[in-house]
């Protein structure tokens, strides 16, 4: 089978240019949204194709080669059946690679020429019993596969004489009772659904599998070409049948046995299908009598697992020396030897054991109208006639109504067409060029707005700036402050010393009027017994001499007072004029103090202000921000 890995694919429909059945690929998108192009296995012919074309090698197939080869290394009783194109695959060491296989357990080998041979001659039997036939070559398993799937009309038409392959196979089982299983060494991935649906070969080896193989295991293939093998094949070698795997090899050996039948031969994807689509649509009379036809434009020397791909003229060089030899060697141009060969077929083996019936498959096919193309190709922007018959095929398809039909059916997508991704391309462009000029008025918009930006900035900055002096000059004016307040704190101090003295002074004039106020009540008592001694006259003049004495007393007494209190009030007044001077003083640090607070308000109001302008600054810069946004926003609402 064909296999895909998703993760090698580019679509570049490549597979899809090359495959005979539109529907075999299918279009997916990876993980990433990638297009890729899987496979469909009911609708694809394993032609192969697409494996010889991949150059990302996400395109590859499966065979029987480990399975073949843990079996044989398990013990299991084999035989080999070998295709010519052997001789291309294995150039110059062929018989060494076939005898390896024998050394490593294969019981023995069988040439399929001669199959091809049987082949043949079934053919000449089937037409000389159904006069009126008209044949389409079946073996080319990819052919067969094409026409049960996609042919119905042309099944009718189609050989039911087995491949060479198969006819060996059968002459195997039925004629020298080979029970041992049956190992093909082919050029052809398809082969496994021909083996698989007759049962009667188990497994199908590639060539260019069985050449891994052998690598891994050790064979070094220069030298093995530079040792003849004695190799031969078991039972009865082929003619004729030697030349199948060239083009027209059919053809070939079906004319030299019978000149007059009319044969015509087409190979290759690109136009062997094509021709098979019209085959149901031609009249009777053009059809050849055989169709031969391969799916392989150089025939089965350069089929999708013949390994190295070798050149047309080396591949034509030996298909034409291996014709040249059995032509000289061994039909000798007199047909003697092949008319003995077929006569031995005829005496030994029955035809109708080489045939087989063939049904159809049903594939489900999706029915396309000629609307939905119509609206598919507007969907694709071809709108005029030129653009709806481009026909380039970059897309894989022949024609821009076929890649409409085949993206309906989903197994193509709009992005395979080549003037579709044009006409993307120039809108994309075209908007790059709106975008462009939109984003040159947003930048212009955004130097603006730096500019205005840093503008602010500036401001800010500035008053940043200011505030950081005000604030540095009411440090300042605060420390001065404290330095004020500790002098107010020691006048406080002297204050209250100064008014402990007062009080002091006080106390002590208090005690003085006391005194001054006692001496005045004595000053009475004397004045009353003065009064009372001058009321007696007689003896008057002693009484006013002690009075007198005593009034002197008193008034000395009172002098002392009054000194004492002229004293006590001459402190009180010095104390007191301490004290003005220091609330003089007070009253200076207090003024200077309201002036350095009014200073310290005045720098706080400042302080305010720049704030204020900050506030306005960063309200504009909020602004701008916002600005910057929306024009973001527009330049990537420009960019999606």
């Amino acid at each position: 089978m064909i296999t895909f890995d998703k993760t090698k694919c580019v679509a570049c429909n490549n597979c899809v240019r090359v495959c005979p059945s539109i529907g075999a690929n299918n279009v997916e998108h990876d993980e990433e949204g990638k297009v890729v192009f899987n496979i469909n296995g009911d609708k694809c012919i394993r032609c192969g194709a697409c494996v010889k074309v991949c150059s990302h090698n996400a395109r590859g197939y499966t065979d029987d080669t480990d399975k073949f080869w843990a079996d044989l290394k398990s013990g299991v009783k084999m035989v080999g059946i070998c295709a010519p194109a052997v001789k291309v695959s294995f150039d110059g060491c062929w018989r060494n690679v076939l005898d390896i296989l024998k050394k490593n357990g294969v019981d023995k080998i069988y040439d399929v020429s001669f199959g091809a041979d049987i082949c043949t001659w079934g053919h000449i039997r089937y037409m000389e019993k159904n006069p009126k036939s008209k044949l389409i070559s079946s073996p080319c398993p990819a052919i067969v596969n094409y026409i049960k799937k996609f042919c119905h009309e042309a099944l009718k038409s189609l050989s039911p004489v087995y491949s060479p392959m198969l006819c060996t196979a059968v002459y195997l089982k039925k004629y020298l009772g080979e029970d041992a299983k049956i190992v093909a060494l082919s050029p052809c991935i398809a082969k496994s659904d021909e083996f698989r649906e007759t049962g009667l070969v188990d497994y199908n080896v590639t060539f260019a599998r069985l050449g891994e193989l052998l690598k891994a295991n050790g064979t070094d293939f220069e030298s093995l070409r530079k040792v003849r093998s004695n190799f031969e094949f078991a039972g009865a070698g082929g003619i004729m049948g030697a030349i199948y795997p060239r083009p027209g090899g059919l053809k070939a050996c079906l004319e030299l046995e019978n000149p007059n039948i009319a044969v015509i031969n087409s190979e290759g994807t690109d136009v062997v299908y094509k021709n098979l689509d019209m085959y149901a649509t031609v009249g009777a009379r053009d059809l050849p009598d055989v169709f031969d036809v391969l799916s392989c434009g150089n025939g089965c020397g350069s089929g999708p697992a013949i390994g190295e791909e070798m050149s047309i003229y080396r591949m034509s060089g030996i298909m034409n020396g291996i014709e040249k030899y059995n032509r000289n060697n061994r039909v000798k141009f007199d047909r003697k030897h092949r008319d003995k060969q077929f006569l031995e077929f005829d005496r030994k083996l029955r035809y109708e054991d080489f045939l087989r019936t063939i049904p159809p498959e049903d594939i489900e096919q999706i029915d396309v109208s000629e609307q939905q193309i119509d609206d598919m190709l507007t969907r694709m922007n071809k709108h005029t006639e030129t653009e709806r018959n481009y026909n380039c095929h970059a897309c894989g398809f022949a024609t821009c109504r076929e890649m409409a039909r085949a993206i309906i059916m989903g197994v193509s997508s709009v992005t395979s067409c080549a003037q579709y991704m044009q006409h993307e391309a120039d809108e994309r462009s075209r908007h790059i060029v709106e975008t462009n000029a939109a984003i040159g008025e947003v930048t212009n918009e955004l130097n603006k707005v730096v500019s205005q930006l840093t503008e602010n900035i500036g401001s800010v900055t500035d008053a940043l700036g200011g505030i950081t002096e005000l604030n540095n000059t009411n440090h300042s004016q605060i420390m001065g402050l404290s330095d004020i307040l500790d002098e107010l704190n020691v006048l406080s101090g002297e204050i209250n010393t100064a008014m402990d003295s007062i009080n002091e002074s006080i106390s002590s004039f208090g005690e003085t009027t006391r005194g001054i106020d006692e001496i005045s009540r004595q000053i009475n008592i004397l004045s009353i017994n003065a009064s009372i001694e001058a009321a007696r006259a007689g003896e008057a003049g002693l009484g006013f001499a002690v009075v007198a004495q005593e009034v002197g007393k008193l008034a000395g007494s009172s002098q002392a007072a009054v000194k004492e209190a002229e004293g006590g009030n001459a402190k009180v007044f010095e104390d007191i004029g301490s004290v003005n001077r220091i609330l003089k003083t007070v009253n200076q640090k207090m003024a200077e103090i309201r002036e350095k607070m009014n200073d310290v308000r005045d720098n706080i109001s400042t302080t305010l202000s720049k704030g204020s302008d900050i506030s306005g600054a960063m309200a504009e810069v909020s602004d701008i921000n916002r600005h910057v946004e929306g024009l973001v926003t527009k330049a990537e609402s420009l960019l999606d």
